[in-house]
């Protein structure tokens, strides 16, 4: 396969999947604030702050005096100037795509051509404004669509390997960096009287991973942050838990590669090798009692590294 095939289809992958996540977590912000309203006291503005450092670390958000939540929902729905905002992902997804028709079939074309237009369309993006709801949720539906088209209908070859790999690790590193960013702001909700709190607010880390009815299924009862950390780090099963997400970027990788007993290791092997067997034998308990975040840094620094590597082997820039 073309390097340049190769590359259009892992970053058309991971743009659309990024969109898919962005969208989600500003609903659920939305959501979340809502049902803050009636048990917590004081400004909301943090959880606003928290969303961007997930989204894109050191963006600065103007405000021109509006409240944190219309100045941060703009930018990370909107601004095109902004390369993570959900219309910048969207776009660049299209892009990429078209750039490749032909390693594309037309069900597959035609759903991500689909999102796009409904989403430049002014009158649904000044209804989204108001009601930002349906907007987002018409980014994850047609996320589901063209990965279901993806899976369904397209061959499983090399150019599909490269999709999963760009989908995978990107669902890594945005599921790693919401558990960060989130634990370091929620670790304070320990005491009793905060309960109905810790449990609204760890109840929206798990649904910005669309994972709360998963979650329940698993521990019946309220959101034990413990729970939580482990069930999206360690989850064999769960489609968004980072081992699940790794192993499947593993498998993918493999498969674009020839068979290991032909060659050395290639540093993505070795990274997501690594990053694996640590999962493995992982202690969540032990962790959260030393530092959770040097933990949760370490492994957003290696998916990176690993990222960056198989862009490298493959001229994937």
């Amino acid at each position: 396969m073309l390097s340049r095939v190769a590359d259009a289809l892992f970053w058309m992958s991971r743009y659309l999947e990024r969109a898919e996540h962005v969208s989600r977590l500003l609903d659920v912000c939305f959501h979340q604030e809502l049902d803050l309203h009636g048990v917590a006291s004081g400004p909301l503005e943090l959880h606003w702050t928290a969303l961007v450092a997930i989204v894109r670390p050191g963006l600065s958000v103007t405000s021109n005096g509006e409240p944190a939540e219309t100045a941060v929902s703009r930018a990370l729905t909107f601004d095109s100037s902004n390369p993570d905002s959900v219309m910048s992902c969207v776009s660049r997804a299209r892009y990429n795509a078209r750039s490749v028709r032909g390693a594309l079939n037309a069900e597959t074309w035609k759903e991500l051509n689909k999102l796009y237009w409904q989403l430049a369309d002014d009158d649904f993006c000044n209804q989204a404004r108001e009601s930002p709801h349906d907007f987002y949720q018409a980014v994850e539906c047609g996320s589901h669509l063209v990965q279901g088209a993806c899976d369904a209908t397209l061959t499983h070859d090399e150019g599909w390997q490269f999709i999963q790999l760009g989908k995978f690790l990107e669902r890594a590193d945005k599921t790693l960096r919401i558990l960060d960013v989130q634990y370091h702001l929620l670790q304070g909700l320990l005491d009793p009287a905060d309960l109905s709190l810790s449990n609204l607010q760890w109840g929206a880390v798990l649904r910005s991973c669309r994972a709360y009815e998963a979650y329940q299924s698993l521990y019946v009862g309220r959101v034990e942050p413990e729970h939580v950390l482990e069930f999206l780090l360690l989850h064999p099963t769960f489609p968004r838990s980072v081992r699940f997400c790794l192993e499947s970027a593993a498998a993918a990788l493999a498969q674009i590669e020839p068979p290991a007993a032909d060659r050395p290791l290639s540093p993505a092997d070795r990274i997501l090798g690594r990053m694996l067997n640590d999962l493995k034998y992982l202690d969540v308990a032990e962790i959260v009692h030393c530092d959770l975040h040097e933990f949760l840094r370490d492994l957003l620094d290696r998916c990176t590294a690993a990222s960056h590597a198989v862009q490298d082997q493959y001229s994937l820039h």
